[in-house]
């Protein structure tokens, strides 16, 4: 599993869309203005997680974006896994580098499995510090 920037931003646009309280669909254009994320590369990710089930999109007027299904049922993984699909790869299990890398990815692929948006938005909500992701990122990249 890959935490690349754009993984990052698919769950950062997630939880823009989980976190609307209004409820109606949540248009890219709002997003972007938000997130800081330009709409083009917005508009790839959301046909990758639309794709992949995790949002529906509403057209019309008053249209955008919804979750579908319940941001505790959608777990970070499965956002990343749609935004990043694995290639199959051959580990050479005699270079240690690489095992350990297949090792390392494997537990954070777990671990993530375990994350849903529901529980990272609460988290964030009663942590003091909250959750960086862009320092969650950095973190794995340096390690």
């Amino acid at each position: 599993m890959k935490l690349s920037a754009k993984g990052r931003y698919a769950i950062k646009a997630l939880v823009n869309i989980a976190t609307n309280n209004s409820k109606t669909p949540k248009t890219l254009l709002e997003i972007s203005k938000y997130q800081g994320i330009s709409l083009s590369y917005l508009e790839q990710l959301f046909s990758l997680l639309r794709k992949h089930n995790l949002v529906s999109g509403v057209r019309g007027p008053g249209g955008g974006y919804t979750l579908k299904d319940n941001p505790d049922n959608i777990t970070i993984a499965s956002i990343i896994k749609a935004i990043n699909p694995e290639h199959v790869s051959q580990v050479n299990h005699e270079k240690t580098d690489d095992a350990v890398w297949e090792k390392f990815s494997n537990k954070l692929t777990n671990y993530l499995d375990t994350v849903t948006l529901g529980s990272l938005i609460k988290e964030t909500k009663t942590s003091n510090n909250g959750i960086d992701l862009d320092e969650l990122t950095d973190y794995y990249r340096q390690n």
